[in-house]
């Protein structure tokens, strides 16, 4: 081999070998590229779901808001009640369910905005355009009526509901945490009121969720220093006139101004978790009474967050054992809304309160979904018509057919009816006529102390009972 020969193979062996490392580093820094992506998609996005995550969310408003922050809404989206799926399902129940929900409200939302999980079981949806506050309304209804739609859960049907707080980007550049701090706190504010599942953001809402929280605090110390008490209304027989059993209502008799009333603190225990406490005290002393006066059965209120919670039914049997009281003198009531999120649970717990002897009363009939398949499932003693109806007693003939109607459909089933919300004798005496089997109002009764149950009748105030007195 000449030398120019030799030289000439040794420069090509040098540029293949430069082609070499040149493919490989190419290879490296594609592979290297292709790793950072997968591990920056990957911080973005929820595992679970594979939607983006919280940080991925603020980032994207962040870009939205700087260019447009008037056409920028924010939803945030809470599943009610969905800590009772993990309790009494698992944590794997859980994660299908959330999993499913993303599906559903993925479907709901389409192309017209970007959805999100912020973690647990919190959504949000980012939401352009003009009307994006209306077009988060209908995201919003649309989700409700997707998530009613049942879920299969190991072996359990379950329908979630949702509550959902909205705030729009009213200028440009709004902090992005802010706005969904705003969503968040509106998201709050629709769990406290009944009217309805959503709340957009208005500024009163912050000095409103301060309030709650001081009032929260304030009633889990009164719990603490025993400053609650259990007032009882009594229910009367429509037949005789008499006392034949009471309800446990609770009172706040330190708690001056608006926030001492049922209506507000109650709401407010179950929006900090202080419910389940409210509510075995009130058992407990429920049964403290019924040991005392030993005849008259007295029934206690149960939230659906206490209804749902794991061993319910366990903690009422203790508490029936620990104060050695006969299990038909104490009743419960439930409402609707504990059948219909949690039904293959809420079927079990019931079977076993049957089993224990205690009845269980089906409260505010007529407000929700008033399904007859409910009641033929859960076999409840008696069904309770909301106050609503009896108010439209006197309006008229529509009225009178429609409460007519539902005495009817609560015999045919072996249930005893109760008329709650009874305020004049007129309503009394007409419910009467109508076989309603018992009555509970002011007409008959204002909340007061258990001892006064045993004094009162009332066979003059009613016309049949008083014409077989007679």
């Amino acid at each position: 081999m000449s030398l120019v020969t030799g030289i000439v193979l040794g420069n090509i062996a040098m540029a293949l070998l430069a082609a070499v490392l040149l493919w490989h580093s190419t290879r490296n820094a594609r592979d290297l590229k292709a790793a950072l992506t997968r591990t920056q998609l990957l911080a973005a996005t929820d595992s679970l779901t594979g939607l983006p995550n919280r940080a991925e969310l603020l980032s994207r408003a962040a870009k939205w808001l700087a260019a447009d922050g008037r056409g920028t809404t924010l939803v945030v989206l809470d599943l009610d009640g969905f800590k009772m799926i993990n309790d009494t399902l698992g944590h794997q129940a859980g994660d299908d369910l959330l999993a499913a929900v993303a599906g559903r409200l993925q479907a709901c939302l389409g192309e017209k905005g970007e959805l999100a999980r912020l973690g647990g079981d919190e959504f949000a949806a980012l939401i352009p355009g003009t009307d994006s506050e209306a077009a988060a309304i209908g995201f919003i209804r649309a989700a409700e009526a997707a998530l009613a739609s049942p879920f299969e859960l190991s072996g359990d049907t379950v329908s979630m509901t949702l509550s959902a707080g909205i705030a729009i980007g009213a200028v440009r550049g709004i902090d992005p945490a802010e706005l969904l701090r705003r969503a968040d706190v509106a998201m709050y504010a629709a769990k406290a009121t009944q009217h309805r599942s959503w709340a957009s953001f208005s500024p009163d809402m912050d000095e409103s969720l301060q309030l709650r929280r001081t009032i929260g605090a304030e009633l889990e110390a009164a719990l603490v220093r025993n400053e609650l008490q259990l007032v009882y209304q009594p229910l009367v027989c429509t037949r005789t006139g008499r006392v034949m059993s009471a309800e446990a209502l609770m009172r706040w008799p330190g708690k001056q101004g608006q926030a001492g009333s049922p209506g507000v603190f109650i709401p407010i225990a179950e929006e900090t978790g202080l419910i389940s406490k409210l509510g075995d005290w009130a058992l407990d002393q429920a049964c403290i009474e019924i040991k005392r006066q030993k005849t008259i059965p007295i029934a206690v209120n149960v939230s659906p967050v206490q209804f749902r919670g794991e061993g319910f039914a366990e903690s009422v049997e203790t508490a029936i054992r620990r104060h050695g009281i006969a299990p038909e003198l104490l009743r419960l009531e439930i409402t609707e809304g504990v059948l219909i999120s949690h039904t293959g649970e809420a079927h079990r717990t019931m079977r076993r309160l049957r089993e224990l002897g205690v009845q269980v009363l089906l409260d505010d009939f007529g407000t929700g979904y008033s399904s007859l398949s409910y009641l033929q499932k859960f076999e409840f003693d008696g069904l309770k018509i909301d106050r609503a109806f009896i108010q439209q007693l006197e309006d008229g003939p529509t009225g009178r057919r429609l409460l007519q109607s539902i005495i009817s459909l609560g015999h045919s089933l072996n249930l005893k009816v109760i008329a709650e919300g009874v305020e004049t004798e007129d309503q009394a005496a007409l419910l009467q006529l109508l076989r309603c089997d018992f009555l509970q109002g002011y007409a008959l009764g204002r909340p007061d102390a258990a001892e006064k149950l045993h004094s009162l009748s009332f066979t003059e105030m009613l016309p049949l009972t008083r014409q077989r007195s007679n």
